[in-house]
């Protein structure tokens, strides 16, 4: 922070902060966070849950080498993938938006 800048330029971020528009965009971002850190930790644990409890499930033979372990551990990936790509969707329609807004009150931008 140089001698020239005002503590004023502070309090719009200050502003911003505890705007409307800002406090929209952390509940929209936070609201899918929790859903997805639900959906894979769920998925995680009861794995884990399975693995420790009920060794004999996951050793079940599906076809040739494959067991239900294995599949279990792929579908992990899987719900992984899930995860982003519906991330960068969400993020793309509802929070981009929300973004650019907040941006411009920052920045000063007519919009």
């Amino acid at each position: 922070m140089s001698s020239t800048d005002s503590p004023a330029g502070g309090d719009r971020y200050v502003a911003v902060h505890g705007s409307a528009g800002f406090k929209t965009l952390q509940r929209k971002t936070n609201s899918f966070l929790i859903r997805a850190s639900i959906l894979f930790f769920g998925w995680w644990f009861t794995g884990s849950a399975l693995a420790a409890f009920a060794p004999g499930f996951f050793r079940q033979e599906i076809g040739g080498p494959v067991n239900v372990g294995l599949l279990f551990m792929f579908l992990t990936f899987v719900v992984v993938v899930a995860v982003c790509a519906g991330y960068l969707r969400y993020a793309a329609n509802r929070l981009d938006p929300l973004t650019d807004e907040v941006r411009a009150e920052l920045e000063g931008e007519p919009r």
